[in-house]
């Protein structure tokens, strides 16, 4: 079972349960750069295109993280009816508010990548 924060002590306990999810942020992340890169089509991005550019990511845990995500009301899933049936991710307002806010805590990752890594690396070696 999993056990949620009490909301009552902490009113930003959603947003650290959208943080510390595995894959949640990365997938934000890539459908923003999707409707970035798209903005004049205002589309969002198909199930299999975020699956081919998101490494190590399974199609089960792709499935579940949007699902899980489109529940908290980060990003909306839209049928589209043609010829071949297609569904589509964007995100919504509260989630492009939401990684806007966070673009500081992935700059500060991006600045401090290597010092991470070089840490990880040292206790790695120490372990073994």
């Amino acid at each position: 079972m999993n056990k949620k924060l009490d909301y009552n002590y902490c009113k930003a306990g959603p947003v650290i349960e959208w943080m510390s999810r595995k894959w949640a942020v990365a997938v934000l992340l890539r459908i923003e750069e999707s409707q970035n890169n798209d903005r004049e089509a205002s589309r969002g991005i198909r199930f299999s295109d975020l699956f081919r550019t998101i490494p190590h990511l399974s199609e089960k845990m792709l499935a579940s993280t949007l699902n899980y995500l489109e529940y908290e009301g980060l990003i909306v899933r839209t049928e589209h009816d043609s010829k071949s049936p297609c569904v589509e991710y964007s995100l919504t307002t509260i989630g492009e508010s939401f990684l806007r806010e966070i673009s500081y805590v992935i700059e500060w990752g991006q600045l401090h990548f290597d010092e991470i890594q070089k840490n990880r690396e040292k206790k790695s070696s120490a372990l073994l």
